[in-house]
């Protein structure tokens, strides 16, 4: 199981998923409709992927 906790200050989204990619592609729907302010771009990307952790 993979777990990523939401990076942005005040969010308590927490998301887990069997894989890296379904977490991936659930923070991606997340923040769009939680936090459409927020720019995927690679950068932001990978430090959302560095935040997974293994559970």
């Amino acid at each position: 199981m993979q777990r990523l906790e939401c990076l942005v200050d005040g969010c308590s989204a927490t998301i887990e998923a069997e894989t890296e990619e379904e977490v991936m592609a659930q923070a991606e729907e997340h923040a769009k409709s939680s936090h459409p302010e927020l720019e995927l771009d690679d950068e932001t990307v990978e430090k959302i992927r560095s935040s997974i952790i293994q559970v």
